[in-house]
């Protein structure tokens, strides 16, 4: 009974030998994992950093060095409430700023817009001023490189802005507004920006305060225009020197409206001359920019003359309109995406840009005089003789909108302010030197 009881102590004092053992084995792997630390954080044994693009070429020793000056011109609406009855801004904006880091930039700018009462054609002005933070989001994802093409950043602004009616009162408006930026490189120092933006409003940017009860309006728009840095960089978007990438054109043909009115009198009936000077550069062999000056005029509709009894048709008025103006498109080679042959003498792109005009349209009782931002757009076919020359046939559309008071003969206003579109198509042939 005695040895069985000696057993059981051996038994007792071997596992706890072994325990200890074990122990200071544990202690030892804790040591040489986390020895001299006061803590364990298990951040510091994480792959938690993502890998980040090389910055290449950013400098920021100069007070120029990533600075840049802007000018834009644009549109702007504002939510509808009942009594404040205002038609579209019309918007400019020159701005100064500056990229302190590849990711970080601010901007201060001065800006100025006007539109029309819907109803009583009076004037609104406004004018102010904004300071935005711009973040560089392809720099942010993919690293700063002074060659990239097209570049998306993200707006966060304050602004402040006068805005004042004809005979009324003014107001002094408060906002913050967010958005986004899109800069294609179209030259070494030159961008091409678009903005599109959401704005909130402290009360009375419309002139009216009676029915705004929750004390806020909301703008919403976009603005297009040129972005120019002020230091040289290595930007140069000639893709082969050897190649003439910059041409003159010029181009003519007819003009008309596409409506319910010129669908009774005819197409061809409707039609009136169309001329177009352009002057571009292609920055990539699929990708250009053209600026032009128009000028057309078509009939848009007729009115009948009446014997004196209003029965029987003894002649007819034609009512004419004119546009002229300039337009800042894109040009995209569709052909330029497929490996064809036949894309050293051939060449079709689609257009697409702002068109900024003035438009006279002859009413009965009336001249309608109006200046306007439109949207356009068409296709040019172009067949190249050599590298120099080249002749295209280009149909276009414009979309102008435009409002105005309909009025009798004697002048008074027959309704409120009307909101109309015109649809404007032309079909040019035009010839195209390159250098």
């Amino acid at each position: 009974m005695m040895n069985l009881k000696y057993i059981y102590v051996l038994i007792v004092l071997a596992c706890v030998s072994c325990l200890d053992v074990m122990a200071q084995k544990d202690s030892t792997a804790v040591n040489d994992t986390v020895q001299d630390k006061k803590f364990f954080n298990a951040l510091d044994y994480s792959m938690q950093k993502r890998f980040r693009n090389k910055n290449v070429g950013f400098t920021n020793e100069r007070w120029v060095d990533n600075s840049f000056i802007d000018m834009k011109f644009g549109v702007e609406g504002l939510e509808h409430r009942e009594g404040a009855e205002i038609g579209l801004f019309k918007t400019l904006s020159v701005g100064y700023g500056k990229y302190f880091s590849p990711v970080h930039g601010l901007r201060i700018s001065a800006n100025g817009g006007w539109a029309l009462h819907e109803r009583t054609s009076d004037a609104y002005m406004r004018m102010g001023g904004q300071i935005n933070y711009l973040f560089n989001m392809s720099a942010y994802l993919y690293g700063f490189r002074p060659d990239r093409l097209l570049e998306v950043s993200t707006i966060l602004g304050l602004g402040y802005t006068y805005s004042k009616m004809m005979k009324y009162e003014a107001y002094h408006v408060g906002d913050i507004h967010v958005g986004l930026q899109l800069k294609l490189n179209v030259a070494p120092q030159m961008d091409l920006v678009v903005e599109p933006l959401l704005t909130l409003y402290s009360d009375g940017i419309d002139n009216y305060t009676k029915t705004n009860w929750h004390k806020y309006d909301v703008g919403y728009g976009a603005m297009m225009g040129f972005s120019y840095r002020l230091s040289h960089s290595s930007r140069s978007r000639d893709y082969n020197k050897e190649e003439k990438n910059a041409f003159v054109s010029i181009a003519a043909g007819g003009q008309y409206q596409f409506s319910n009115a010129t669908k009774e009198i005819g197409i061809l009936k409707t039609m009136g001359p169309d001329v177009q000077l352009s002057a571009g550069k292609w920055f990539l062999p699929y990708l250009g920019m053209r600026v032009s000056a128009f000028w057309g005029k078509n009939t848009w509709n007729r009115h009948f003359v009446y014997d004196e009894k209003g029965e029987n048709i003894i002649g007819e008025t034609k009512l004419k309109e004119m546009y002229m103006g300039a337009r800042l498109e894109a040009m995209v080679n569709l052909l330029e995406f497929a490996e064809l042959d036949i894309n050293r003498f051939l060449a079709v792109s689609v257009l697409g840009g702002l068109e900024v005009g003035g438009m006279k349209k002859n009413d009965l009782s009336q001249s309608i005089r109006f200046a306007y931002y439109a949207f356009t757009g068409g296709i040019q076919a172009k067949y190249k003789f050599n590298d120099r020359w080249g002749v295209f046939f280009e149909p276009r559309l414009s979309l102008v909108p435009y409002t105005y008071v309909p009025k009798d003969g004697n002048g008074i206003p027959l309704m409120d302010r009307e909101h109309y579109s015109d649809n404007v198509y032309s079909l040019n042939l035009g010839v195209e030197y390159c250098f």
